[in-house]
């Protein structure tokens, strides 16, 4: 079962025929896109954590519990965290 599973994973999976079979070279490569595109996709999902705190917080601001001390502890914790998050993700480079 688990070769399967790799075997559908691959990203030769779709070579044409009469193309030569990929080499060690040719995984290691496929292997380094793959952890760049990770990497991109880390950034990004830093940036709509924000933009979601914000979404909610715009949301917040025009219901009638806008004055709840409470929530808005919660909001200014949730910018600071991601503010945090976002310090770290830098730092990753």
């Amino acid at each position: 079962m688990k070769l399967k599973k790799l075997i559908k994973e691959s990203v030769w999976g779709k070579r044409a025929f009469g193309e030569k079979l990929p080499t060690i070279d040719d995984y290691k490569e496929a292997y380094n896109k793959k952890q760049v595109n990770e990497a991109i996709d880390l950034k990004d999902a830093g940036g709509e954590i924000f933009d979601t705190i914000i979404a909610f917080k715009k949301i917040y601001e025009k219901s009638p519990h806008k004055k709840n001390r409470k929530i808005n502890m919660y909001i200014k914790q949730l910018l600071k965290i991601e503010q945090q998050i976002s310090d770290v993700i830098g730092d990753l480079d």
